[in-house]
């Protein structure tokens, strides 16, 4: 039986581009968002527990653009 391709995560070009802002530590995240080590851990495996608060925090204190988060997510 032939493989299959994976389907795509939906967010995964998130945390990419969080990566590419430098935020990609859970300690540089963690200061973005105010929030603790293990929260900030938590949202960079699971991208899609991240709060609107939390994608706020990241636009006005990562500086990265809310056009950049909105293309990064997609849904299906």
């Amino acid at each position: 039986m032939p493989k299959l391709k994976e389907p795509a995560k939906p967010f995964e070009d998130l945390v990419r581009l969080l990566k590419a802002y430098d935020i990609g530590s859970y300690r540089k995240l963690a200061d973005v968002i105010f929030t603790s080590d293990y929260t900030a851990g938590s949202r960079m495996r699971n991208p899609g527990d991240f709060t609107l608060d939390e994608l706020a925090m990241i636009c006005k204190n990562g500086h990265v653009p809310a056009e950049k988060i909105r293309e990064a997510i997609k849904f299906s």
